[in-house]
C-alpha cells in the first residue's frame, strides 16, 4: 500500500513538474508564411509591464512603397500553444524558455494571422527612463489632450525619461484602440539612437539600445526599417479583433488586406 502511494505521488510530482516546464522553440519553428511578399518585414514588438505583456504589435513596412502597418493585437484573445493548451495572447511570452520567449510568441502569431515573423523587439516599460536618457531626450509630438493630461504644451515636446514613461501609460477617453504610445516612442528612441552623433558613436549607441531589450533584431536592420517608418506618409493603424473580423479567418484576411493589398 505504501508502495502504491509513493508511486502515486511521484506520478503527480513528475505531472507538475511537466507543466511548469517551460517550451523550447527555435527559428526553426516559427510555421512562417512563404508565400507572402518579400518586400514587406513584419516585426512583432511586444512591451512588457513587468510580468504581464502591456501591447502587442505587428510593424510591418514595406521597404519598396515605404507602407507601414501597426497591427495592434489584444493580449486578451484566447489562442492554442500546443505544447500549453488554450491560453491568453498575453501569457505566451512568459511561456517560452529564456532563449524561446520571443520565437514562441512570433510562432504564435504567425499561426494566428498566417505571417512570417522571424524578427521581434521585446521591451519593459520600466526600463523606458534609462534609455531615453542615454539619448537624452525624446522628441515627441504631444495633442492636445495628451499635453493637458502631462501639464505642458501641444506640439513637439523634448521628454525625458520619467516624463516619456508617464506619456506611454496615459489612457484618455479619446484614444483609439488601435492607437499605442509605446509603439510610437520605441519608434522615437530607436530613430534618435540611430541618427545621433557619428556612424561609430550611433552604431555605439544602436547596440547599447538593443542590448537591453530581448530582441534578434541587428543595428543595421533596425536603422534601415525605423528610418522607412519614419519617412513615409502611409502610416497606418490596425486592431484586431475588431467587429466583423472576430474569427481566425476574418482576422487574417483583414490584417493581409491592410499589409499587402
Amino acid at each position: 500500500m505504501k508502495k502504491k502511494i509513493f508511486a502515486l505521488l511521484f506520478a503527480l510530482m513528475l505531472l507538475g513538474s511537466a507543466a511548469l516546464a517551460e517550451i523550447a522553440v527555435t527559428k526553426k519553428d516559427l510555421n512562417m508564411n512563404a508565400e507572402l511578399d518579400k518586400s514587406v518585414t513584419n516585426i512583432l514588438i511586444l512591451m512588457q509591464n513587468g510580468e504581464r505583456t502591456d501591447t502587442m504589435m505587428v510593424a510591418s513596412i514595406n521597404s519598396k512603397t515605404g507602407r507601414s502597418v501597426m497591427t495592434r493585437i489584444d493580449c486578451g484573445l484566447m489562442v492554442d500553444v500546443p505544447e500549453a493548451g488554450t491560453v491568453a495572447l498575453g501569457d505566451v511570452y512568459h511561456l517560452g524558455d529564456k532563449k524561446s520567449k520571443g520565437f514562441l510568441t512570433a510562432r504564435t502569431v504567425n499561426t494566428l494571422l498566417g505571417l512570417n515573423i522571424g524578427t521581434y523587439v521585446v521591451l519593459d516599460i520600466t526600463r523606458l527612463p534609462e534609455l531615453v536618457d542615454a539619448v537624452g531626450a525624446l522628441n515627441m509630438q504631444l495633442t492636445a489632450e495628451e499635453a493637458e493630461a502631462m501639464g505642458t504644451w501641444e506640439g513637439i515636446n523634448e521628454l525625458t525619461g520619467d516624463a516619456v514613461l508617464e506619456y506611454v501609460t496615459l489612457r484618455l477617453d479619446s484614444d483609439s484602440p488601435a492607437r499605442s504610445r509605446e509603439y510610437d516612442a520605441l519608434m522615437q528612441l530607436l530613430y534618435q539612437g540611430m541618427h545621433s552623433g557619428d556612424l561609430m558613436s550611433m552604431m555605439g549607441l544602436g547596440k547599447k539600445l538593443l542590448a537591453s531589450m530581448d530582441t534578434n533584431l541587428n543595428p543595421m536592420t533596425v536603422v534601415t526599417l525605423v528610418s522607412a517608418v519614419q519617412a513615409g506618409d502611409d502610416r497606418r493603424e490596425l486592431i484586431v479583433p475588431q467587429e466583423g473580423a472576430e474569427d481566425a479567418e476574418s482576422m487574417k484576411a483583414l490584417v493581409h488586406r491592410e499589409i499587402y493589398e
